[in-house]
């Protein structure tokens, strides 16, 4: 299978596909960053789809060279679009349905977060409530205190691990080496980390390892870590602050499903539906049916 060279284009395949059919920028001499065969990438794309990069791709382009490489990418998916279009790809029936697909997904998206998602309100009354109803049944709440070293390639990682294996301080080498600014100077230290709120790569190595124990490297979307758990512990949640994050999301959930199955059956209500009962059974069948008698209106 095809690996692409470049581990955070896919966020730019993919992550911005929407952006494809985006209304062209006018180009001024002023606005273009690069040209590609002729086709400007203008100050005001490249902008527009800088502010789209979720917070989990950012750190790859916190350095000084971010936006330089950034663009770059920008440049290589216009020279891959060209060629699709050179290949008339863009004429393709089955690329064409995928394509009507992915609209459809989009606006299903959009009328849900328009009728529904956008109204739901999570009040302190509504969490209390519900902490107390669910008070025994809620699950503990496990911790570990980590600490990590950042680094951008894994022979670095590696490297790193091997002299930590020869008895180097952790807290010295995350402090000369990590690219975690926010940690790097309290010796890699992330505090404590609660299970379900980390990056999934990372908790799944956190939670299965023993105070005291490094790591092997791991791979996120940040870079490369090396962790090392300091301690860990279970407690039961004791007030509504304790799970405040969980009890909303689970209160939201309950909220969206109530008032989607009350919005289908409003929009039912309101709507002519004629099912054709015979032809309903018949798909799948080998053999051809008798002609269908008049389809018949659901209540």
């Amino acid at each position: 299978m095809f690996r692409s060279p470049l581990p955070r284009f896919v966020f730019i395949t993919v992550g911005l596909l929407a952006c494809n059919k985006s209304t062209p920028a006018i180009s001024t001499p002023d606005s273009t960053l690069a040209q590609v065969n002729g086709t400007p990438i203008t100050v005001d794309q490249f902008n527009r789809k800088w502010s789209q990069i979720p917070e989990s791709a950012r750190p790859a382009y916190a350095g000084p060279n971010g936006k330089k490489d950034f663009l770059g990418e920008l440049i290589t998916r216009e020279l891959l679009l060209q060629k699709a279009h050179q290949l008339k790809l863009d004429q393709d029936k089955r690329l064409g349905e995928q394509v009507e697909s992915f609209k459809e997904r989009l606006l299903l998206d959009a009328a849900l977060h328009e009728l529904i998602e956008k109204k739901i309100e999570v009040s302190e009354e509504d969490l209390t409530a519900y902490f107390n109803l669910h008070r025994d049944a809620l699950p503990p709440i496990e911790e570990a205190r980590a600490s990590h070293i950042l680094v951008k390639t894994e022979p670095e990682a590696r490297a790193l691990l091997s002299r930590l294996h020869r008895g180097a301080d952790f807290a010295a080498l995350a402090k000369v080496h990590s690219m975690d600014a926010a940690t790097k100077d309290k010796g890699g230290d992330l505090g404590l980390l609660r299970k379900g709120r980390v990056l999934p790569e990372f908790e799944k190595v956190v939670f299965e390892m023993k105070p005291g124990q490094i790591s092997d490297v791991v791979r996120t979307s940040y870079g490369f870590h090396i962790i090392r758990v300091q301690s860990r512990r279970t407690q039961r949640p004791l007030s509504v602050d304790d799970v405040r994050d969980e009890i909303r999301e689970q209160i939201v959930k309950e909220k969206e499903t109530a008032q989607f199955d009350a919005l289908v059956k409003t929009l039912r209500a309101e709507s002519n539906i004629v099912i054709s009962e015979s032809r309903l059974a018949s798909i799948g069948d080998d053999v051809t049916k008798n002609p269908d008698p008049a389809p018949t209106a659901q209540p």
